[in-house]
């Protein structure tokens, strides 16, 4: 089997995951991950991405992925202008993770081609991922995708219904943003907040652990994905989730006892 020419474009977390693994598995890849583009930095962040572009092959690529915590509109004209000048026959595989396959797919001159995916990190400790197809996917590009997450990335890819945030990205979000209402409002502190749900549920790491797991960018993006499809309060990011990422912040520091993501492993 040929190996693949993979290009990663992307920011946070699920980005640095994703180059990581892809560093060590078997295909040519080319990447340019960054902390976070800035919702206020629309212009700066489009032209870094198509400063990039023009300093490579676009049409070389059997697989170009994208996973991005920016706002909506920024993700549009990236993956616009990504896929303009994708070769004819690759792959676009695209973070679900706050937006839905068939609004992405909508952005595309060939949207027969794009499918989402989506995890919640630490990607090295995640045993599958979920795929979306959106209305406009064709089968052809699903399996394609199937094939790539097994045989490249080693993981089972299990498919699930379109959605912004698709099935367990939703779910945790929800917990960390329940659990930053709960901190906000007085009713524990951080630790014991972490400790209870470890205790009580037996997750591995307690909510607002997991929120630095994740990248607090990422629950906010996930939570306004799915609050701007559903248009449900139960979705609203807690105003506390907010400005933590406007300031690039976290929960825990490393003198507080929580290790960095990077050295914490396993998943739930």
């Amino acid at each position: 089997m040929m190996t693949s020419r993979v290009l990663l474009l992307g920011d946070g977390v699920v980005a640095r995951d994703l180059d990581r693994e892809l560093s060590s598995a078997d295909c040519l890849v080319t990447s340019w991950v960054t902390d976070e583009l800035p919702a206020g930095r629309m212009g700066s962040g489009l032209s870094q991405v198509i400063e990039l572009m023009q300093t490579v092959e676009m049409r070389q690529f059997d697989v170009v992925m994208i996973s991005s915590t920016s706002a909506r509109e920024l993700v549009r004209e990236i993956v616009r202008e990504v896929e303009r000048r994708m070769g004819a026959e690759a792959l676009l595989l695209a973070s679900a993770m706050s937006l839905s396959a068939t609004e992405i797919a909508s952005w595309c001159a060939r949207p027969e081609r794009v499918v989402c995916f989506g995890f919640v990190p630490p990607l090295d400790g995640v045993a599958a991922v979920e795929l979306a197809r959106g209305r406009q996917t064709g089968d052809l590009a699903l399996g394609r995708a199937m094939s790539f997450w097994s045989s490249t990335l080693r993981r089972e890819a299990v498919c699930v219904k379109d959605s912004a945030g698709l099935v367990m990205p939703r779910v945790v979000a929800m917990i960390v943003n329940e659990a930053a209402f709960a901190l906000m409002e007085g009713i524990a502190t951080k630790a014991e907040i972490d400790t209870a749900m470890k205790l009580g549920t037996n997750y591995p790491f307690g909510p607002l652990e997991w929120a630095d797991q994740i990248g607090v960018g990422q629950v906010v993006a996930t939570l306004q994905g799915v609050y701007a499809e559903q248009g449900e309060d139960r979705y609203r990011p807690a105003p506390l989730l907010l400005k933590m990422r406007l300031a690039n912040d976290r929960f825990y520091r490393s003198e507080e006892g929580a290790d960095d993501a990077d050295a914490r492993g396993g998943h739930y």
